[in-house]
């Protein structure tokens, strides 16, 4: 079978490499869409004949592949290993599938392997695929592992259709898991200790992941709602808070305004100091160039150090450190040049009230500070 649709696909094998650009988008190319559904049939059954290099995207969806293959003289004894799963390419790597479903021990397995069993058109395994997915998620209580679940779900759901598949059979099975994580998200988010919470962080990227590429209105406004639930709530982790408020901010659905006002809230002296580190953490992941602009939080976090004693800041410098490390060196740069910005902004309204010796002085020592944890360097001559 592999040979036969070797010489339909005219993709000889050899031991030299030779590069395929496939377009998926036009329908009359079948040519290009069974060399792409053969290639990947062919992985799930463990014989990586083509290593998929690049794939672009359009507002339409994955349109374009490119592969790189080479025949490898071992992939004759894997050919017949695979053949114990069926004498065909398409039996075979159906039936490999169905196996793996049956082993999956978690959800976003279930998801993935759906995701690449559309990719090879194996229709069923893909009906296999969903009653399995339906079934774990009607018993799963864990809204960690249905966020994991959803970035797979999100792109066959999303472009499914620009190759060739039933990607509409998928979509119900979106909604009812976006349903019951929107629910459950505040009280999964709540007493978490740091390994759980960061792991959680993670689970909520990958969700907001695949609403990105959903795209979907209605979606969109009730994942939004969950997550200003997590940002508002008392008892949750702050490195969930901060990192759901970014999010938000990111988005639009947190503007300046409300950003200064929660920085002030969790900045506060009434919040105990690895809370609030946590919740800068979480605020900060995810790129510097938006925190550039947001005046509020700088000055709040300004302030918010300066009143730390020695003892408590040495204990938070690593976690702050950690905040920073994602930064490019020139974005920390550029950090440390809106600190001496924001303390002349900072001076000068406080020499408003107080006459501004005391607040010019105060800010001198802030500075230090505040280049030690951006990591930049910091020349009091130049102040």
């Amino acid at each position: 079978d592999l040979e036969a649709r070797q010489r339909r696909l005219r993709m000889p094998p050899s031991a030299d490499y030779k590069d395929y650009e496939l377009d998926l988008r036009n329908k009359s190319n079948e040519l290009d869409r069974d060399r792409s559904k053969l290639l990947h049939a062919l992985r799930l059954l463990n014989i990586p004949w083509g290593e998929l290099s690049h794939v672009r995207n359009s507002v339409q969806g994955t349109f374009h592949e490119n592969w790189r293959v080479q025949w490898q003289p071992e992939f004759a004894v894997a050919i017949i290993e695979a053949n114990v799963w069926g004498n065909t390419i398409e039996s075979a790597a159906t039936a490999s599938v169905r196996d793996a479903a049956a082993k999956a021990d978690h959800l976003a397995e279930l998801t993935e392997l759906l995701d690449r069993a559309m990719l090879a058109d194996l229709p069923d395994a893909v009906d296999d695929l969903l009653v399995h997915i339906q079934e774990r998620a009607a018993v799963s209580a864990d809204v960690r592992r249905l966020m994991d679940a959803m970035p797979p779900l999100a792109r066959v759901a999303r472009y499914g259709d620009v190759r060739g598949a039933r990607a509409e059979r998928v979509l119900p099975v979106v909604d009812n898991l976006y349903a019951r994580i929107v629910v459950g998200l505040p009280m999964a988010c709540a007493s978490l200790d740091d390994d759980a919470a960061n792991e959680m962080v993670e689970s909520i990227e990958r969700a907001q992941q695949a609403i990105d590429t959903l795209q979907h209105d209605d979606l969109r406004l009730a994942w939004q709602g969950a997550l200003r639930a997590v940002m508002e709530r008392d008892g949750i982790h702050g490195l969930v808070r901060g990192r759901c408020c970014r999010l938000l901010l990111e988005k639009g659905a947190v503007d300046e305004e409300e950003l200064r006002r929660l920085a002030g809230l969790t900045l506060s002296s009434a919040v105990p100091a690895p809370e609030a580190a946590a919740w800068v953490a979480g605020v900060l992941r995810g790129g510097a160039q938006m925190m550039m602009v947001q005046d509020g939080l700088w000055l709040a976090l300004d302030g918010w150090l300066a009143v730390l004693d020695g003892e408590t800041f040495v204990a938070l410098l690593p976690l702050l450190r950690r905040a920073f490390a994602d930064f490019e060196a020139p974005a920390r740069r550029t950090m440390g040049e809106k600190v001496k910005d924001l303390h002349h902004v900072a001076a000068a309204v406080a020499s408003e009230t107080s006459g501004g010796a005391v607040a010019e002085e105060r800010a001198r020592r802030v500075l230090p500070v505040l280049a030690q944890v951006l990591g930049v360097y910091y020349d009091d001559t130049n102040y």
